[in-house]
């Protein structure tokens, strides 16, 4: 079953709901060559191959590579077209095609995201709205055969966005979209040192020359 984006209902009970951030979810990076660069943590850092979109599942503007170790998840993502093939695409990957050929442009091989695994994605996107976020995407319900994930993104400050993840009725691997690479370990990983990484301690969000306080008021 391909995936599909549903609205959700707003929940009565949302404002009760804000229990926690369970923590990180993943961080998405846009990069050159996202096969290159996935290969680059498996056997530099110890990572496993866990999903995949692309041409090969329906993608045909971008593709992904989902690589993991211990509770850390990095989506590898590269554009499949050029900027002067816009008319080969819909209208949404159009836009999703020029927002990361602009952001590759600008930073290089950099994150774009940073997911947040929550218990309710309504609670959190609402708290959040009234701190002063900036909607990205409205909550919506990402499903496949597997079940359902409901998800959010946010802005805060700079290009960098917060997607808010509420995975609690998915039983699959990662996210509706995406290929589980069950049998892609690579073999050059039996001929190196073991790497073990457990989770994500902090992530920072740099700031120019005298912009600290700006950003923090």
């Amino acid at each position: 079953m391909a995936p599909s984006a549903i609205s959700p209902e707003s929940s009565p009970n949302q404002s009760l709901d804000l229990n926690s951030y369970r923590g990180y979810d993943h961080v998405h990076w846009y990069v050159g060559n996202a096969k290159q660069a996935a290969s680059f943590y498996v056997t530099r850092m110890g990572f496993e191959r866990i999903a995949y979109r692309g041409l090969e599942t329906g993608s045909r503007a971008i593709c992904s590579h989902v690589v993991r170790n211990g509770d850390i998840t990095f989506v590898l993502t590269s554009p499949l077209r050029s900027l002067d093939q816009l008319d080969k695409v819909s209208p949404d990957e159009r836009e999703l095609l020029k927002e990361i050929h602009a952001h590759l442009e600008k930073h290089g091989d950099a994150v774009k995201d940073v997911a947040f695994e929550v218990d309710s994605v309504d609670a959190v996107f609402g708290a959040a709205l009234k701190n002063g976020a900036k909607i990205v995407s409205h909550p919506k319900v990402l499903e496949d055969d597997l079940g359902q994930v409901k998800v959010a993104t946010l802005q805060t400050y700079g290009e960098t966005t917060h997607t808010l993840v509420e995975r609690k009725s998915y039983r699959g691997g990662f996210l509706p979209g995406y290929r589980m690479e069950t049998d892609a370990k690579d073999p050059v990983s039996a001929l190196l040192p073991e790497v073990r990484l457990k989770r994500i301690d902090h992530c920072v969000g740099n700031q120019d020359w005298y912009e600290m306080d700006r950003v923090c008021e």
